[in-house]
């Protein structure tokens, strides 16, 4: 049965790399909008984004996305006591090493990245756009399609969405939602270890839907769009059999 899905994507890239993953769900019947990140504590912003969850069955977000999706799901069940499916793609609950939670970028790494990107936000991307494709035997040739395709928002969100990253600790929330959602990671992934399912085995014996995706990168969204379509399809399809 065709999903009505908002697919909201990662840090620093904008909407349109998105577009062929977009393209793909929706040439099997999916209807599809993007949204870029937003700011979860600008009320305004939050109340416009769940009022678009309202409107939609199925919630997917890719890395910082799936960290928004997992928190507006979360918000609309509170609401209206209604459950949205959710997908997380290579999306780390906690992105920011902290004590409860090592299976992340350590907290000296990241605090040198914010900063870079404040002293140089172009070149900052650049490198940003390289470390998603790592890992990905066309990682070279990826990362200048996606350097092209990219359309980041401003600066001013994306240094927000940064501050996002650095505080969020959704890992109580994730655990909550581990039965009923859908999670895919990329062993080769260069932003969000691959180790984090052996890191969190509480997760792993909760969460009945998890896919390990070999030799791919943190950006196989953009980089492998029919396979990411095959992945969400093949679970939307499973769910509605459930």
């Amino acid at each position: 049965m065709p999903k009505k899905i908002l697919l909201i994507t990662g840090w620093g890239v904008g909407t349109a790399p998105l577009m062929p993953l977009q393209q793909a769900l929706q040439q099997v019947g999916h209807r599809v909008e993007l949204a870029d990140i937003f700011d979860w504590f600008d009320l305004t912003q939050k109340q416009q984004m769940l009022a678009r969850v309202a409107e939609v069955d199925v919630v997917i977000g890719w890395s910082l996305g799936g960290q928004l999706a997992l928190l507006l799901v979360d918000a609309y069940q509170q609401l209206t006591g209604q459950q949205k499916t959710l997908i997380n793609l290579v999306s780390n609950p906690c992105f920011v090493a902290q004590e409860n939670w090592s299976c992340a970028m350590p907290e000296t790494e990241f605090t040198q990245f914010f900063q870079a990107f404040q002293q140089n936000p172009q070149a900052t991307l650049k490198r940003f756009y390289l470390n998603i494709c790592r890992g990905d035997a066309q990682a070279k040739q990826h990362w200048l399609g996606l350097q092209n395709t990219a359309n980041p928002p401003e600066n001013e969100l994306l240094l927000q969405g940064l501050i996002l990253l650095r505080d969020l600790n959704l890992v109580d929330k994730w655990l909550q939602y581990a039965n009923s959602a859908y999670f895919v990671f990329t062993q080769q992934d260069a932003v969000v270890p691959c180790q984090i399912i052996q890191k969190a085995p509480d997760f792993v014996v909760k969460a009945p839907h998890i896919t390990m995706l070999p030799e791919l990168s943190h950006a196989f969204p953009v980089t492998h769009p029919v396979l990411a379509a095959e992945q969400i399809c093949q679970f939307l399809t499973e769910a509605s059999f459930a």
